[in-house]
């Protein structure tokens, strides 16, 4: 069971094709308690299904598969004391029985987790990732054989894993398996016992496809014969003559080089602040020595407590490691002038993929769209408040490290740096600077 928040990777309008024989492989009973349940929450259905349709599999597979540790009962005789009261700051109890309880609670960083069902009826987490989770789907080979729990999100990690977007889990051994091959955000998946194939849909780049591609059996990633869409899938459906139907937001079909229109209306900034924030070369003159000295700044002003800068005539980074996953569209840099100093070319490269990303922007000097890669470029003219660039490919990370090999004057530095991404991404917002 993943923990969800509205809305879930299940929409009311698929919930009309999960029926009650789609979770009967499961269990029964729990589907019908699930259906009358979908009857009385309405469109929140959505939700309940999500959750009960992974629940079953775990109810089956892992107290069947997985071996759970007893915790010996203590030789405690209380038998003299009478009646027993305890007393502290609680609102429930449970007696510790199993090894693999915890009271770990719900995330609040926006990561979400696997979760199943011990003996007892108690909860642990069968696996964690460092971002959301959007969908699931039990695969199930023909004849009848779980090979696993395919998992989709905006998580570059699922149980201490690397995996870009989409692993499979085990449930009989509780083992993480990532799908290598994808870039980008998971939001749908739709196994197919019938063809042994997993369809993926989601805003993402995969062999030659853009945002829909397909696992096949253990074969492994295939394209599909239109090699995509020229825009993010957001849900996948079964005919009952076999047909497989895509929705989302594109307006063609069989071209991998589109790119998804930019919703800048729409965007909304990247929790800095929260992050692990480093540097290498950093200047051992006070006040500017400090990398969190640029984040939540957007002001562009120089001097003590606003700026960073490197020590005097070298390269040096700055780098800022997530606990979540994300998929940003723009970077807007500011650049210093303290002291004639400025970074002239920079790079970005997405953590952990290592990957240098490649970027759009506009020439502050001439006006016309550029591209850059390893050697982005800043322009020195004070006039120029700030500069956009635009991510080329869309990539999940759950950090980044600017390299600033050339500068202007003495030595590089920064006034302010800003990450955006989708609004249809959840983020926080919080600007508080965190100190490292």
């Amino acid at each position: 069971m993943a923990q969800f928040q509205y809305p879930p990777a299940i929409s009311p309008k698929s919930l009309e094709n999960w029926t009650r024989n789609d979770c009967f492989i499961f269990n029964r009973r729990l589907c019908d308690r699930t259906m009358r349940l979908f009857s009385s929450f309405g469109p929140a259905a959505a939700e309940i299904a999500v959750l009960v349709q992974l629940w079953a599999v775990f109810t089956v597979s892992v107290t069947q598969g997985a071996n759970f540790d007893p915790v010996p009962t203590p030789s405690l005789d209380l038998t003299q004391l009478g009646r027993v009261a305890l007393t502290g700051d609680f609102d429930a109890i449970s007696l510790f029985t199993y090894k693999e309880q915890t009271e770990n609670g719900f995330n609040t960083n926006g990561s979400q987790s696997l979760i199943t069902q011990l003996p007892n009826g108690d909860f642990m987490t069968a696996a964690s990732a460092d971002a959301s989770i959007k969908s699931m789907c039990p695969f199930v080979m023909r004849g009848g054989t779980l090979a696993g729990v395919v998992v989709g999100g905006n998580f570059t990690s699922l149980g201490g894993i690397e995996a870009q977007g989409v692993a499979m889990f085990d449930p009989t051994k509780a083992k993480v398996s990532p799908l290598k091959g994808l870039s980008g955000q998971v939001s749908v998946l739709l196994c197919d016992e019938d063809t042994n194939t997993v369809y993926v849909g989601g805003d993402f780049k995969g062999l030659n496809s853009s945002n829909a591609i397909a696992w096949v059996g253990t074969a492994g990633w295939i394209e599909l014969p239109f090699a995509g869409f020229n825009g993010p899938v957001r849900s996948i459906v079964k005919q009952p003559n076999g047909n497989i139907i895509f929705g989302g937001s594109f307006s063609g079909i069989g071209n991998t080089t589109a790119t998804i229109g930019n919703k800048t209306d729409q965007q909304q900034i990247i929790n800095i602040s929260s992050a692990n924030i480093t540097a290498g070369s950093s200047t051992s003159t006070a006040g500017f020595d400090d990398p969190s000295n640029i984040v939540c700044k957007t002001n562009g002003q120089d001097g003590a407590g606003n700026t960073w800068l490197l020590q005097d005539n070298s390269p040096g980074f700055w780098r800022a490691d997530m606990n979540f996953g994300y998929q940003p569209k723009k970077l807007r840099i500011w650049n210093t002038h303290q002291d004639g100093r400025g970074t002239k070319r920079f790079r970005y490269t997405a953590m952990p993929i290592k990957g240098i990303m490649n970027f759009t922007y506009i020439d502050p000097a001439t006006g016309q769209t550029a591209y850059c890669d390893a050697l982005c470029p800043l322009s020195s003219d004070p006039s120029v408040k700030f500069q956009d660039f635009t991510f080329f490919n869309t990539v999940g990370m759950n950090g980044f490290r600017i390299d600033i090999s050339d500068w202007y004057g003495s030595g590089g530095g920064l006034d302010g740096i800003e990450l955006f991404q989708d609004g249809t991404y959840r983020t926080f917002h919080s600007c508080h600077k965190h100190r490292v």
